[in-house]
């Protein structure tokens, strides 16, 4: 029995060339393993910005705080309805326990780390107070070099530290 290969992806236009899933296989479990440290620091961050920023001297919050997501289709939602997606989903559960949040939606279906660090002076102009930076998939389905995308994260946090954020 003859099976199509699996997950074959194939870039459209000149020139065209497929980029079989086994090629780059090492470089993304570099990533992956260590994604579940990179999402408990971004809790942390979180945790620590609602602390400082939530409530005034009288419990009152004085200003809701801004969390913006730069990301992919993973932050969009795509194909999803708008209350299902992540931000929505984030900010919901941040209400339900009593911290008054805006969080907003950064997410570009198909993005790479460089559409997100060409559109980061775009998304600052929103003054967001934390920021979630949610990409690389992509970078690892289009087979771009993972030093590329070290050094378009890198640059993305580097402008973030600068802005204080």
């Amino acid at each position: 029995m003859n099976l199509p290969r699996p997950l074959r992806l194939v870039r459209r236009g000149p020139p065209a060339r497929s980029f079989p899933v086994k090629d780059y296989g090492a470089p993304v479990k570099g990533y992956v393993a260590r994604a579940p440290f990179v999402n408990l620091l971004a809790a942390v961050f979180i945790w620590l910005a609602l602390a400082g920023l939530g409530a005034g001297a009288t419990g009152v919050p004085e200003k809701p705080l801004k969390i913006y997501i730069l990301g992919d289709s993973l932050t969009a939602g795509y194909g999803i309805e708008a209350e299902k997606s992540f931000p929505s989903q984030l900010q919901a559960a941040l209400r339900r326990r009593g911290h008054s949040v805006r969080v907003l939606n950064g997410g570009v279906s198909g993005d790479t780390t460089a559409g997100g660090r060409a559109r980061l002076g775009w998304a600052l102009k929103d003054r967001p107070d934390a920021f979630i930076v949610s990409l690389g998939g992509n970078d690892a389905l289009r087979g771009i070099a993972p030093r590329s995308t070290r050094r378009d994260l890198d640059a993305i946090l580097g402008r973030l530290g600068q802005e204080g954020i």
